[in-house]
């Protein structure tokens, strides 16, 4: 685990060049304060920020107002405060509408899986007639989109032929488009052959958890102006929950996004057309996930709606486990059918950081507590 010292000193001036500089704002709500300001253009704002400096392999954080931030950077020259005033900026700007969507409001995104692979079995669905059923469901309950899988990605799970995954899900999109649905359609899929049938048969989104990693996938959405959402993996779905390694993985996976979000931008991909997800259990531990969970408010500073996937995974049954042990019992295991509320603690976490997109399994129950909180402010 790596140890990130909290301090009241910087290694150096914030954005010079001898250490990595990076802000997260640290969300309240708007009666909790006077003078704040808003993340995003969304429903969370903020007074304060943690700043993290990276010198070598070493970590401090430090508190400090978005003021300070700037006189601190000033000192150092023009080019350090110009980069404190881009990533201010950043985590500032009104987000642009994705996907015909509002991103000043949190969105639900419903999982259908049509595999009979999937680490959740509730979520598979097989034939036209029960994804139908569902879909419809969810788009009832709050479901802004429903993200469609052909191809299981567990851990552990084998990959399976792109011919077999378009068999699987084409004909039941293509079908789905012809009621003109509410919610928005996504695909689920890393096959570059299934994500151009599926953009033909009239999907709104292309979800790929290899983050995009080839240019051909690149350069088709840039010239057909598709949304998509980009997730972080390392390794693939058979190996990588093998050891997984990172210096700090919050660190770690927001620089990948910076280069990666450069790249889309260079090959003409709209700004308003990406959406990133950091992977939680996607190549990450038990302590990687809850560093990048206690520090989700650090990709703000990218400038894009961040999606947050944490449904019914196993972070939820280690995290159980660990407090049964605490307490002297020996419980083995805790399945996915039983980690519906660490689900929704961990969405409303999300929430509550400001993130734009909550992918989930349980469309009401994510929506109701959602509902709850809001009514609340």
């Amino acid at each position: 685990m790596t140890n990130v010292e909290k301090n009241k000193d910087l290694f150096a001036p914030p954005f010079c060049e001898t250490v990595e500089t990076f802000i997260a704002p640290i969300p309240i709500f708007k009666f909790e304060t006077t003078n704040s300001l808003r993340i995003g253009g969304g429903w969370k704002y903020f007074n304060q920020l943690k700043v993290i400096q990276k010198n070598n392999d070493s970590y401090v954080e430090v508190i400090m107002s978005p003021s300070k931030l700037l006189s601190s950077s000033k000192t150092h020259g023009k080019s350090c405060l110009l980069r404190a005033e881009m990533n201010l900026e950043n985590i500032l700007k009104q987000r642009l509408p994705y996907s015909k969507l509002d991103m000043s409001e949190p969105h639900i995104m419903g999982i259908v899986n049509i595999n009979g692979d999937s680490f959740y079995k509730n979520s598979q669905k097989m034939d036209y007639g029960s994804v139908k059923k569902t879909f419809e469901k969810m788009q009832r309950f709050g479901a802004s989109i429903i993200d469609l899988g052909g191809e299981s990605t567990r851990p552990g799970s084998k990959k399976i032929s792109a011919s077999e995954e378009k068999d699987r899900v084409i004909q039941i999109i293509q079908s789905l488009k012809e009621h003109n649905y509410k919610s928005l359609i996504s695909l689920d899929t890393r096959n570059f052959s299934t994500m151009k049938k599926g953009y033909r048969k009239g999907v709104d989104i292309i979800n790929d958890i290899t983050g995009f990693n080839d240019k051909k996938k690149i350069d088709f959405v840039s010239k057909n102006k598709t949304p998509i959402v980009v997730m972080h993996m390392q390794r693939d779905p058979e190996n990588m929950q093998k050891n997984p390694k990172y210096n700090f993985a919050p660190i770690d996976i927001y620089k990948f996004f910076q280069k990666k979000i450069n790249e889309l931008i260079d090959m003409g991909v709209d700004l308003a057309n990406i959406v990133i997800d950091p992977g939680i259990g996607f190549g990450k531990n038990k302590f990687h996930n809850l560093d990048i969970l206690r520090n989700l408010s650090l990709f703000h500073s990218l400038g894009v709606p961040i999606l947050i996937g944490l449904s019914r995974k196993s972070l939820i049954e280690e995290l159980t486990i660990d407090n049964f042990k605490s307490r002297g019992i020996n419980k083995l295991s805790v399945s996915p059918s039983k980690r519906l509320s660490g689900s929704i603690a961990f969405a409303m976490h999300a929430i509550n950081n400001g993130v734009q997109i909550i992918r989930t399994h349980d469309v009401l129950e994510t929506n109701q507590a959602l509902i709850c909180q809001r009514a609340l402010i």
